[in-house]
């Protein structure tokens, strides 16, 4: 099902025109904690809308593929974003849970449908910036074949959980056996946190290096440290008062692949990255991601 978004006529893409930047995986309701309401909050999110969010502040022109139920409300999550509804059953939803820590626990309450090449409209496969945002498998390791002349860049998280008959969600250990295909092309950028990377575990960050031009280790309010060419360079973080994590890691991994086509520098686009990583928090939900000027503002102010 291809559902559009209205648009000022000088917005709209064309049938046969790509977009700048192209989100792929499933749209979700989250259940999160809320004082005074025993039942939590539930509010609609996942990678692929929290990248394609990003990408339209930053002043892209975006499409997303998406798995959800027909009734999502496309329209009120991604306004002005081109979407192609892979229609479900289901719509993925969690129910998230953070200690004081911030470290999160998870339950699966339901998972959407996969996402296969033949659900991409043959026009957006020669989009030049492709997010790949897999959260329970719904997109296969391999799909970065699918962008030939694109730079594609995803976050992990997705091919590492697992869970059980009560939706309990754990991790495992990466990369997933898929990737020691020779045939298959390296990512751009791989993203995730230090805990889906081993704690960096020399040898768990090597496993993934072969497989990315740009290997992303985020760490919180620390910072993230950056994996290139044989090299590591540790970017710190800005101070923010923390107000919703959730998206956060999407949101830098989206703004890292972006700037990293721009200027090809991957210390420069952890760093702006970073900047929007710490506006993000200090946001509720989707409306964490910050425009240009903004990203900029805060680097001016120093750290990171």
């Amino acid at each position: 099902m291809h559902r559009e978004n209205p648009l000022p006529p000088e917005s709209v893409m064309t049938d046969s025109t790509a977009p700048d930047f192209l989100a792929i995986g499933v749209l979700t309701l989250d259940v999160t904690p809320e004082p005074g309401n025993p039942h939590g909050r539930v509010r609609p999110g996942g990678a692929a809308a929290f990248a394609a969010l990003c990408a339209q502040a930053l002043g892209l022109n975006v499409a997303v593929v998406a798995s959800a139920a027909p009734n999502y409300p496309i329209e009120t999550v991604l306004p002005g974003i081109d979407v192609h509804l892979v229609e479900s059953n289901f719509t993925t939803f969690f129910q998230n849970v953070y200690g004081p820590s911030g470290t999160r626990s998870q339950v699966l309450g339901a998972r959407a449908s996969s996402i296969t090449l033949a659900d991409v409209p043959d026009h957006w496969l020669t989009t030049p910036t492709v997010f790949l945002g897999p959260l329970v498998g719904e997109v296969p390791v391999g799909a970065r074949d699918w962008f030939t002349d694109a730079a594609v860049g995803a976050t992990v998280q997705g091919w590492l959980r697992r869970w059980d008959h009560y939706g309990r969600v754990t991790e495992v250990a990466g990369p997933p056996t898929e990737m020691a295909d020779p045939t298959m092309s390296s990512y751009r950028l791989l993203v995730g946190s230090k805990s889906e990377f081993g704690g960096s575990d020399e040898q768990e960050i090597k496993n993934w290096t072969d497989h990315a031009d740009v290997l992303g280790v985020t760490d919180g309010k620390h910072g993230v440290h950056v994996y290139s060419t044989g090299s590591t360079t540790d970017v710190p973080g800005f101070p923010a008062v923390e107000l919703d994590p959730t998206g956060a890691g999407d949101i830098w991994a989206a703004a890292c692949l972006i700037r990293l086509v721009e200027t090809n520098d991957p210390v420069v686009a952890a760093r702006f990255a970073n900047a929007a990583a710490s506006i993000s928090v200090e946001r509720d939900g989707l409306s964490g991601p910050a425009s240009r000027e903004e990203i900029e503002m805060r680097m001016a102010g120093g750290s990171g």
